[in-house]
């Protein structure tokens, strides 16, 4: 059994995801797993589920959303009662979060950059989506969205430096390129672009990439570079030995996948409610699917989502295929055509 908050809301028993319906409930669920292992008051419970805007049955209503959320777990023991509130209790990885810290501190651990690398991409494909991806306008919930969105940042960061310790360089420039322009300011990421660049034969493309650095941190923030990139340009400068790889870098390119895998759904849907029994319908599907080999060829599941125009059969499919893409791992994707809309 484990909860996934990595995504989409819900939870997964013998490998089939079972949908949490409501909001109140998800949020409920998502902050007793937050906290997995620890007693969570009533009080804290009712203020983060609902704020300034708690009802005066708040606390009967929290009962009976405990009640359901046992039902969707299967087992009464899941969830307990313990002074001053609740207490989830799972075992292990009983949650995504907590198995994505096991995988980052064992690949930060790992002596072998190789095996590193693996931990930390098995880490990083637990994230779905945009983590607690159903409980937006929930303060503290949004707050942990983002601390997990900043964890997600520094598993990859971890991932980009095994990878450069084990020798793949060159494979890694675009992908570190991807991120300086999503964060461009970061120091940290800005080192490891210019170490891949080095190693890669671009010493230039990488002394320009300081300067583009040192450039936008005068422009925003009137500051220059920290010490480390300025003795990480001093070594390029000199083409420093110390900066080339490893001489027994493992090859990570050959003990990884090298296709990209497709992921190409829209952005997942900020807010959704409702639809329980047609996600019920969709989730019972996947027995069905998983049985399906790549090898099948015509094969396949086949879903058709009908109705009139504007009823949501788009934002159905969205919803549904980012709380599932997990069980997908050759990759998803989506589109649409005149009265219909179709996912893989």
């Amino acid at each position: 059994m484990q909860v996934r908050l990595l995504g989409p809301v819900d939870v997964v028993v013998d490998d089939a995801p079972r949908p949490v319906p409501g909001l109140r409930r998800m949020a409920v669920l998502a902050t007793l797993a937050l906290h997995c292992g620890e007693a969570v008051s009533t009080g804290r419970l009712v203020d983060v589920v609902w704020g300034e805007a708690a009802p005066t049955t708040a606390v009967n209503t929290l009962q009976s959303h405990v009640s359901f959320l046992r039902r969707v777990l299967g087992s009464k023991a899941a969830i307990r009662a313990r002074p001053p509130g609740y207490l989830l209790d799972l075992a292990g990885d009983g949650t995504d979060v907590r198995l994505a810290a096991r995988l980052f501190r064992q690949g930060q651990q790992s002596a072998d950059p190789l095996r590193g690398a693996l931990h930390l991409q098995a880490a990083l494909a637990l994230w779905r989506g945009r983590p607690l991806a159903d409980l937006a306008g929930l303060p503290w919930l949004e707050e942990q969205a983002e601390r997990l969105d900043l964890l997600y940042v520094q598993v990859k960061q971890a991932w980009f430096g095994a990878r450069l310790a084990a020798g793949e360089h060159e494979a890694l420039v675009p992908e570190i390129e991807q991120m300086v322009a999503e964060r461009p300011l970061d120091e940290h990421v800005q080192a490891q672009l210019m170490l891949a660049l080095y190693r890669s034969g671009r010493q230039a493309d990488a002394l320009g990439a300081f300067q583009r650095l040192r450039r936008t941190l005068a422009e925003e923030l009137g500051i220059d570079p920290g010490r480390e990139l300025r003795d990480l340009e001093t070594a390029i400068l000199r083409q420093d030995p110390a900066l080339d790889a490893p001489a027994t870098a493992a090859g990570l390119a050959q003990a990884m996948p090298r296709v990209p895998i497709p992921a190409q759904l829209p952005p997942a849907v900020p807010v959704f409610a409702g639809r329980g029994a047609e996600l019920a319908r969709l989730d019972a599907l996947l027995p069905r699917a998983a049985q399906v080999s790549p090898g099948d060829g015509a094969a396949a599941v086949i879903v058709a989502l009908s109705g009139t125009a504007g009823v949501g059969k788009t934002a159905l499919a969205v919803h549904w295929a980012h709380r599932v893409a997990g069980q997908f791992p050759t990759g998803s994707c989506m589109s649409t055509c005149r009265g219909s809309t179709q996912a893989g």
